[in-house]
């Protein structure tokens, strides 16, 4: 274990340490009741000996997962493990992840909380395993049973003598939606139902309560739009990786999100200009012998391409790293 990236305790009330930049707290498995302060910006989890934060599960890998500090925030990533990584309801290899937030590795279920939490959250009490499995399992259900509301119904046979419907007149209308779309600071607003579709979405908000356990529908109730308007704002702020896994979430709720689908593709180009111009960066700063500025440029780059490691324009980015790491020890010495 890297002594200096984490400190293992067993006493769920353990003050803020010096240092401590997030904790995992393990609230079920072999372990339960420990609490892992991390103080370093990467951490690998596991049940091998190279494991930063290690544990008695024996359906862990011996490196199962990797948490990183990014510009965009935590993001939690599978190493290839043999059992994936459980997250708000499904099996995920790679997740954004906020403070309050829990996961499953194995068996074991952590909670993650970060050092700007106040002292009485950092020190509450745990909650059970249990609950968070009831928790997980609600979501699962609840966005199964959206996806299935979210359908469109097969389209009527068209009556004798009724006109079609003209297709570049939709594309207009989409023009227009868009030029409206961007001209506002916010998402548009829907226009009023009728009383006949309120009364149906009223109904289907209460079928889909009726599938969540007592106590949960607050947290799990997250819809398409709520996922998507998250993302809009994240988008807006140029935080391109968070924008982009939370219009996934709007689009595995409800797969004709149009709009979601729209910012999807937008954000996956953001990203790749934007790595563009990090690279671009770097090597102007590279030329000019701004070593400390280059090697930032290409980190840079890298955490923006964190789910595509195969890509050759990542390789090339830590190569270079490598080798300015390598220059500045020896200008160093």
């Amino acid at each position: 274990m890297g002594a200096l990236k984490i400190e293992r305790y067993s006493n769920s009330e353990m003050e803020r340490q010096a240092g401590e930049v997030a904790r995992l707290r393990v609230l079920k498995g072999a372990d339960q009741g420990s609490i892992f302060i991390v103080k370093a910006s990467s951490i690998v989890l596991g049940r091998g000996d190279d494991a930063d934060v290690r544990v008695a599960d024996l359906k862990a890998s011996r490196t199962h997962a990797r948490i990183d500090y990014t510009k965009d925030g935590w993001i939690v990533s599978d190493l290839g493990s043999a059992n994936g990584i459980f997250f708000q309801g499904e099996y995920i290899r790679k997740f954004g992840l906020r403070s309050g937030e829990h996961f499953t590795v194995g068996d074991t279920i952590f909670e993650f909380l970060v050092s700007g939490e106040s002292t009485r959250v950092l020190t509450a009490p745990m909650r059970s395993g249990a609950d968070v499995e009831q928790l997980d399992q609600a979501l699962a259900a609840q966005k199964v049973r959206v996806q299935a509301y979210s359908k469109a119904p097969k389209a009527a046979a068209a009556a004798p003598g009724a006109k079609k419907f003209n297709p570049r007149t939709l594309v207009l209308v989409g023009l227009l939606a868009g030029a409206y779309f961007y001209m506002n600071d916010e998402p548009p607003k829907k226009a009023p139902a009728k009383v006949a579709d309120k009364k149906k979405e009223d109904e289907e908000k209460q079928a889909l309560a009726s599938y969540l356990p007592n106590g949960v529908a607050k947290e799990v109730g997250k819809t398409a739009e709520q996922y998507y308007r998250q993302g809009f704002r994240e988008y807006r702020e140029r935080n391109y990786l968070r924008a982009k896994s939370q219009f996934e979430l709007a689009l595995e709720v409800n797969p004709n999100h149009a709009l979601a689908r729209h910012y999807l593709r937008a954000a996956e180009q953001d990203i790749i200009n934007e790595t563009k111009k990090m690279t671009s960066s770097a090597q102007q700063s590279l030329n000019a012998g701004r070593l400390h500025e280059a090697k930032g440029y290409y980190e840079a780059a890298m955490r923006l391409m964190y789910n595509d490691k195969s890509n050759p324009d990542y390789q090339d980015c830590e190569d270079a790293v490598k080798k300015i790491n390598l220059e500045l020890e020896r200008n160093r010495q």
